[in-house]
């Protein structure tokens, strides 16, 4: 006899309950929404299969015939619990590509050289100083002006030096006139003494006193001489063409022989550039003119610099000198050796306007100095030139759009762009390449960027041309015309 198996629902609940904490409940409250929102809803979603349970027409005996009834139940509720699950979301899109700012190289034939500091001096500087002590009367110059060799520059008061010239020239008269005398007198003894008339020693008087004034005539003569130059000395000029400085003395001071110093002139054209030189640079030097010596023959001193002064700020230095002087020894407290460049300065003070000289001692002025033979180098900005630790590096970008790091050895500046080299000469650069000046922080190794070229005004303006290491005088530009100041006055027309 078949009876009619019933399961109350209160144990339906307690197995469907049991069962999600033994695993199913994880994956039941993950596929029904009901559940996942809290103990009170996933007991709602357990009483919607425990109702299915409740009677079974085949129902057997009561224990094996509930069971069976609730896996069933449960099978069947997850069927109808899967139509809960929600669309999985869709993937996220990716990251925009980030944006760059990139420029080509610029590649330019230059040499590799130093830049360093120096100093334009005079090749000749003379202190003026009076040969006498007396009181200065004249000054015979404009402050500032150029002089030649002669000219006079000032007068100091001659009439006690002219004085003593007459008193000299005095002496020279009288001892003259007893020199005439004792010569009469050893001419008179002689004979007498032939005749026997007067004694030998008397004779040998007369002759010592003939050759005493003649030394004590040398000695007048040697002080008219001496009273002739302190009367000459009391005008004093220039001993060097070149530009004179202003009067320390004006007239009516008393001027101390050889101790007050008066003006200073120096000379114009040429000056000379001294300069120093560290020591590995100077053995670059040193080996790169003896290969060229043993490439051309010429001598090792054949060597070019080139000079800017303050106001190069694009540092094209202008000017070219010869260097004509190197130390004979480096400097062991610094490690550095002192050379020097002759450059050219001219001035032509006797033209309608007196343009003054462009160089004067004193000036500062950056020489760059070349240590190696003229190549192609490629130009990067200056702001493209990253850092990591202590490595300088740059952000390429190749014809994929990906970003390269690569590692740079930093060389000279033109303008505002510098010489970049790799470290490892079998891995060159591409010149092709282009180089990001802008969104440095946004690029990654070997990931792609978006490559925008550069605008007007984003990049610096393109390198200068560079001109070579020609001889003096083939580049030299010339001094320019400049304002044209008011003429000076020759020396002799000049006022105090």
């Amino acid at each position: 006899m078949h009876g009619e198996a019933r399961v109350s629902t209160t144990e339906e609940e307690r197995i469907g309950y049991c069962l999600l904490r033994d695993g199913a409940r994880r994956r039941f409250a993950a596929t029904c929404p009901a559940a996942a929102e809290g103990p009170d809803n996933e007991r709602a979603c357990v009483t919607t299969i425990a109702p299915i349970t409740r009677r079974h027409p085949h129902a057997g005996a009561r224990g094996g015939l509930a069971r069976l009834s609730v896996h069933a139940g449960i099978v069947w509720g997850g069927f109808v619990l899967a139509g809960c699950a929600r669309p999985p979301a869709p993937p996220p899109p990716p990251p925009p590509v980030p944006e760059v700012t990139v420029v080509p190289f610029e590649p330019r034939v230059t040499p590799e050289w130093i830049e360093v500091t120096g100093r334009i001096e005079a090749v000749s500087t003379v202190d003026i100083r009076s040969r006498i002590t007396g009181y200065l009367t004249e000054v015979a110059f404009r402050d500032g002006q150029f002089v030649k060799a002669g000219d006079r520059l000032y007068e100091i008061d001659a009439r006690p030096y002219q004085a003593k010239l007459l008193e000299a020239q005095g002496n020279v008269e009288k001892l003259l006139g007893e020199r005439r005398f004792s010569e009469v007198q050893v001419d008179r003894y002689t004979k007498l003494v032939a005749k026997g008339a007067a004694s030998q020693q008397e004779l040998d008087t007369h002759k010592a006193r003939l050759e005493e004034n003649t030394g004590a005539l040398a000695a007048a003569r040697a002080e008219v001489e001496s009273a002739r130059l302190n009367v000459e000395f009391c005008t004093i000029v220039s001993p060097i063409d070149g530009l004179i400085g202003r009067t320390q003395l004006q007239v009516g001071n008393l001027i101390n022989q050889d101790q007050t110093t008066l003006a200073t002139v120096v000379s114009v054209d040429p000056v000379f550039v001294y300069f120093n030189l560290d020591e590995p640079a100077f053995i670059r030097l040193g080996n790169n003119l003896r290969d060229s010596v043993g490439r051309s023959g010429e001598s090792p001193d054949a060597m070019t610099v080139m000079v800017g002064l303050v106001d190069d700020v694009e540092r094209t230095f202008p000017y070219r000198c010869s260097v004509d002087f190197l130390n004979n020894q480096v400097d062991s407290q610094t490690a550095t050796i002192t050379m020097r460049g002759r450059l050219a300065n001219p001035y032509d003070p006797t033209s309608g306007h007196n343009v003054p000289p462009r160089f004067r001692p004193g000036m500062f002025g950056r020489v760059r100095v070349p240590i190696d033979e003229p190549k192609q180098r490629l130009f990067v900005p200056e702001g493209a030139v990253g850092n990591i630790q202590d490595h300088k590096i740059i952000w390429m970008i190749d014809a994929a759009s990906n970003a390269s790091a690569r590692e740079v050895v930093v060389g000279q500046k033109l303008g505002g762009w510098v010489a970049v080299t790799p470290p490892d000469a079998t891995k060159p650069l591409d010149p092709a390449g282009r180089i990001v000046i802008r969104g440095l922080q946004r690029c990654r190794d070997g990931k792609p960027v978006a490559a925008v070229a550069a605008r007007d005004g984003e990049a610096p303006a393109p390198p200068p041309a560079v001109p070579l290491f020609e001889a003096p005088g083939e580049t030299a530009p010339a001094p320019g015309p400049g304002p044209e100041p008011e003429s000076l006055p020759s020396p002799s027309g000049a006022e105090p």
